[in-house]
């Protein structure tokens, strides 16, 4: 496909530039550009905040956390890291 773009002309040096640095043609470059930012809108970016947390929290108790002995004090102390 074709298309026509009126650019400013310190955009279009900016793009230039870009090409040239890339070792690319310059229609290269803003195809991929265009590309890139209409990426396909994935399944957690379309969730509501509430149907995302409500997943998030699914997932987190879906851990079994009955097997995982607990920490010492001295595991989780400033001094464990630092050995």
């Amino acid at each position: 496909m074709t298309v026509t773009l009126n650019l400013p002309p310190n955009i279009e040096q900016l793009y230039l530039a870009e090409a040239q640095s890339r070792g690319m043609a310059l229609e290269e470059v803003i195809a991929q550009t265009l590309v890139a930012a209409r990426r396909p809108v994935t399944e957690s970016e379309q969730l509501s905040p509430d149907e995302w947390m409500r997943r998030f929290k699914e997932w987190a108790h879906s851990h079994d956390h009955d097997n995982l002995p607990p920490l010492s004090d001295y595991a989780v102390s400033r001094d464990s890291m630092y050995d």
